[in-house]
């Protein structure tokens, strides 16, 4: 699913910013690893950006999306993330959220509850280390997958 128009602006606005900050020219294929990244609530890894990109730049090598897409992480403007058994992907929603994913595609999914923004470390956790912060995943089968194979919660139930 794509981001809003006004969202994705912003967020390439930012991340545009913290490059030139950094002192990073603006190339054009910078350009658009950003507007790959910012456009996406797919958690996209490397990969599929540099593939999604070449589509509009045949030229752009995989050493410019993981440089870029490392920088920008160290910039803070976006965060590395292992949601599944696989390549790590990067999130440009820095908001507080957590994350559906389903255990058949691997799709990941932004979610935005107050009740799972309740949750908070228990008291065993004290003797680890400080918490900073509590991300909630939820792991089960995307309606999509459901649909592809004709199988819901429901008809799951009943066997």
């Amino acid at each position: 699913m794509p981001v809003a128009h006004d969202e994705m602006e912003r967020r390439v606005e930012e991340m545009k910013d913290a490059l030139r900050a950094r002192g990073m020219r603006l190339t054009h294929q910078r350009i658009e690893v950003v507007r790959e990244i910012a456009g996406s609530e797919a958690h996209p890894d490397a990969e599929t950006i540099y593939r999604n990109v070449r589509t509009r730049i045949p030229t752009i090598s995989r050493d410019t999306v993981y440089r870029t897409a490392a920088t920008l992480v160290e910039l803070g403007c976006v965060t590395r993330t292992t949601l599944t058994h696989g390549p790590v992907r990067y999130d440009a929603n820095l908001e507080h959220h957590h994350h559906f994913v389903c255990m058949r595609c691997g799709a990941a999914h932004d979610i935005v509850d107050p009740a799972l923004d309740k949750v908070r470390a228990s008291a065993s956790s004290a003797g680890i280390g400080s918490v900073e912060t509590v991300e909630v995943r939820l792991r089960g089968v995307c309606t999509e997958c459901e649909r592809s194979t004709g199988t819901t919660r429901r008809s799951r139930r009943k066997t």
